[in-house]
């Protein structure tokens, strides 16, 4: 039986943040049922401006509806007092506030964690930053882009013979959305035994390590740094991007009973007898020989009668696909994960509560400033219950 409410309904939350990371992290809440008032500087927030040259004649910025769909938005100068003051009074009813200036900032503006939890003892005040605030990482600013570099990611991607290269998206921003959701709602979780809030500090460059840990594990322990993997597993093979007749599959055939099966498929037994690859270790440290003989035998094959083949087998495999063949995918129609607002596509949240109502998929609101509140909630488990 479904449940009327979804898990955060009648929460409050403030978003004082611009760009990518923090905003993901108010839309997960606002997913659960959150009310997020996101507040914009007088000029909009400057993911407004973010539009590559095929998105250029769109109104609205693609990115920024993707992150602020289910919010409503406010703009309000936080430099006047008059804007402070109606931003204090939006605290006094909050339960989260989220913010991404540089460390410091927000203290000056007297809208830091230690005045606002004097103000509102059950706020969760959740503070992201670039990196930390330290006496070094305060005074630095940090883009995904910077910290893909500065964090060793950079160094870990692309390929041995080619240049450090960035990951394709922005994935620190994005995983920085979701480990704040979660703090955000583990200091929830908390106030509802203490009837205390608290201060969730996260900074990109900690996430970016965090991402790395297996890698980065295994450099303390043994002082090398891992070549770049390319389109390979590093630590198993066959485990990479193979080119067949009209593009390229992803073969992940590396457990010895799936290795035994995929070289009959392929039509390349001999593979089996092959000193150079009778484990998996010999496997990898002969990967480009592996390489060369396994093309040989998928050029034969468009990749979905490889994929199919080998998936009907066990094997785990896929075709890469660009974004026309993702949006086309049978499986992405299945979980409904692609959908629409009246401002343009949307991406739902990944998370599913079997039991509880779709929150459905919403255009930001606009409201005027020094009018916009919080909606009164009868039964507001978190700034009237626990």
């Amino acid at each position: 039986m479904l449940e009327q409410e979804l898990p955060l309904a009648g929460f409050k939350v403030l978003e004082l943040a611009q760009m990518i990371a923090a905003p993901s992290a108010g839309l997960l809440l606002a997913d659960y049922g959150a009310e997020v008032i996101k507040v914009e500087p007088p000029q909009g927030d400057s993911c407004r401006q973010l539009k590559s040259p095929a998105a250029r004649a769109l109104p609205v910025s693609s990115v920024f509806a993707g992150y602020n769909r289910n919010k409503r938005l406010v703009r309000e100068d936080l430099q006047s007092p008059e804007g402070r003051e109606r931003i204090l009074q939006l605290v006094d009813q909050a339960d989260v506030l989220i913010e991404s200036s540089r460390p410091g900032a927000m203290e000056r503006l007297g809208l830091g964690p230690e005045a606002l939890l004097a103000r509102n003892p059950r706020l969760v005040y959740a503070s992201l930053s670039g990196y930390g605030p330290g006496p070094a990482g305060r005074a630095l600013g940090g883009v995904d882009i910077v910290v893909q570099a500065e964090s060793g990611i950079m160094s870990a991607t692309g390929y041995a013979d080619g240049p450090p290269t960035k990951v394709g998206f922005t994935i620190i921003d994005a995983a920085c959305g979701h480990a704040l959701c979660h703090g955000i709602l583990a200091a929830l979780l908390r106030r509802s035994r203490t009837g205390r809030g608290d201060v969730v500090r996260l900074s990109l460059y900690e996430m970016a390590l965090h991402l790395q840990t297996g890698p980065l594990c295994e450099y303390m322990a043994t002082g090398v740094q891992p070549p770049r993997p390319g389109n390979s597993a590093p630590l198993s093979a066959p485990a990479e991007a193979f080119r067949c007749r009209d593009g390229h599959i992803i073969i992940s055939a590396y457990l010895e009973p799936h290795w035994r099966a995929f070289t009959g498929i392929i039509g390349a037994p001999q593979l089996l007898e092959d000193a150079r690859f009778k484990s998996g270790q010999s496997r990898v440290a002969h990967r480009p020989a592996l390489t060369v003989v396994i093309e040989e035998h998928l050029m034969t094959r468009n990749g979905t009668e490889w994929v199919a083949l080998l998936r009907e087998a066990g094997i785990v495999c896929g075709l890469v696909k660009d974004y026309a063949g993702v949006q086309d995918d049978v499986v992405t129609r299945e979980c409904g994960i692609l959908g629409e607002t009246q401002q343009g596509p949307a991406v739902r949240s990944p998370i599913h509560l079997d039991r509880t109502l779709d929150a459905g998929l919403r255009a930001a609101t606009e409201e005027s400033g020094g009018t916009v509140r919080f909606s009164i909630h009868p039964a507001n488990p978190g700034t009237a219950g626990i």
